[in-house]
């Protein structure tokens, strides 16, 4: 048996948008065989699901691309790129969404209120009590971890290049190597991202996921794209 890597992982998760657990699995089940883990992760889950959260494009884009592709994830990708269709948007086709705003108020002092909103495609999934209580798991990420954004693409471009010339005046401060600079940037800008995007955050619950494989199981578990559009925390006198 094929030695599975976390570097495996990682570029299978890029290539699919599955989860963490599944793409371990899928490489598993396959020997490491890239072509085959894909196949066999495009039968576990929901591949329109994935190509919209991996590309942001519209649910019947996805759908078109996914059949002119005969089927084949990465060429599907592909297609929607080259058509323009990768810009992430509201709502569907048919310009529908649906959802939920759940609120957490922390402790009996009642200082610290958390809101998360997370959107999905039918009234019926958005009624569904896996889906409430994924979304409640939002809001409490949010008040134990307290994320400034959803996502690194939710984040200015300009913040996010001023962000990293501060870094680089602070390491250039220390006198550090000119070869070591910009590696140590880089180390700095994936710290900051970790730690200040929802997506990018270890669950609090389980440092062995990260927000975003809990929204790929959400999304394979209910079999509908789930979205995170926007996070809120609110305390007393800030």
């Amino acid at each position: 048996m094929a030695k599975v890597t976390i570097n495996d992982i990682k570029d299978l998760r890029e290539k699919t948008s599955a989860g963490m657990a599944l793409c371990k699995e899928a490489l598993v089940k396959s020997d490491g065989d890239m072509k085959k883990a894909i196949e066999y992760i495009n039968k576990r889950s929901d591949v329109i699901g994935r190509l919209k959260n991996l590309t942001g494009a519209k649910i019947g884009h996805c759908k078109l691309a996914y059949e002119e592709a005969e089927k084949d994830f990465e060429k599907a990708v592909e297609i929607i790129k080259e058509k323009g269709w990768d810009n992430p948007i509201e709502g569907d086709v048919d310009g529908k969404v649906e959802g939920v705003i759940d609120a957490y108020v922390h402790g009996a002092d009642r200082k610290l209120v958390a809101l998360a909103e997370v959107t999905c495609k039918t009234d019926f999934v958005s009624k569904n009590d896996d889906f409430r209580d994924f979304v409640h798991e939002i809001a409490l990420q949010v008040a134990a971890m307290k994320p400034q954004f959803v996502s690194k693409e939710s984040i200015d471009e300009k913040v996010l290049k001023e962000l990293e010339e501060s870094f680089r005046k602070e390491v250039e401060a220390e006198k550090k190597p000119k070869e070591m600079v910009e590696k140590i940037v880089e180390g700095k800008m994936k710290k900051y991202l970790s730690e200040k995007c929802l997506l990018e955050q270890k669950w609090f619950k389980d440092e062995s996921k990260t927000i975003k494989d809990l929204l790929d199981e959400a999304t394979q578990k209910i079999g509908e794209p789930l979205t995170i559009k926007r996070i809120l925390l609110w305390e007393l006198g800030k």
